[in-house]
């Protein structure tokens, strides 16, 4: 209880100070004069004392009330964070380096974590997950519905379709479109939500209708209806196997 508890204070913490208590001025400031940005500094200031205050209430309600553990969890806290936007400042602002900064960030939270509480729990929760079957069919399909699924998909449709694709449209979107709407029907699945799923079906076709009933080509009626039903049955298959198996 001790490492959830501390962990997602931390957590907490770090999301208000990286997406509330920053504006956006101090975003643009790092990201033109890097390490020179006197902005980032106070951002860096601003994680500091938030964490100093998370650390030092639960060092004296739950842990051995060393003074010295909150300076040096802060202090790590606080110069690994400068370094990791310092780093992404120099990136190319993409999603990639937002989701690898993000990670970088927790994963210091988590290693503070357990330091802080010396105990197992987030090792045996790990440990916990990977021998766990079910968890790991779950992951399995996931996986499955995700880049193997949409391979599968294409190739199917090229094959249907004699290589017809719709022009006009943004570039990755039907593929990203259809991860999407798979990672949903998948997770209804699971929770043996049905009702979920017809209604996002539901939602798809009435949001695609007046796309279809404008359009004057019927290859690209065929083509979408093709591309959602063969989304649909892929998904299907991946969700009641899973469930069978973990049942």
């Amino acid at each position: 209880m001790a490492f959830s508890l501390l962990l997602v204070a931390l957590i907490i913490g770090h999301l208000l100070a990286d997406f509330y208590w920053q504006p956006m001025s101090w975003v643009n400031d790092r990201n033109t004069r890097h390490f020179k940005a006197k902005k980032l500094y106070y951002h860096v200031l601003v994680h500091g004392v938030t964490s100093a205050l998370i650390i030092t209430l639960w060092e004296y309600t739950f842990g051995w009330q060393q003074l010295s553990s909150v300076f040096l969890a802060t202090s790590i806290i606080v110069i690994s964070h400068y370094f990791i936007d310092i780093a992404k400042s120099y990136s190319n602002k993409g999603v990639v380096p937002f989701l690898f900064d993000q990670i970088a960030h927790i994963i210091i939270i988590i290693a503070i974590s357990i330091w802080l509480t010396d105990n197992l729990q987030f090792t045996n929760s790990v440990m916990a997950l990977l021998t766990n079957s079910k968890a790991l069919w779950v992951i399995a399909g996931y996986l499955i519905i995700l880049n193997p699924s949409a391979v599968f998909i294409r190739m199917m449709l090229e094959r249907i379709t004699n290589h017809f694709s719709s022009d006009g449209s943004l570039p990755l979107a039907g593929q990203s479109i259809g991860m999407l709407e798979r990672v949903l029907m998948l997770t209804f699945i699971l929770l043996d939500q049905f009702a979920g799923l017809g209604f996002l079906i539901a939602a798809k076709s009435v949001f695609r209708f007046g796309d279809l009933s404008a359009s004057k080509d019927k290859k690209l009626t065929e083509y979408v209806m093709l591309g959602t039903l063969l989304s649909v049955s892929v998904t299907l298959f991946v969700g009641l196997g899973i469930n069978y198996l973990i049942s």
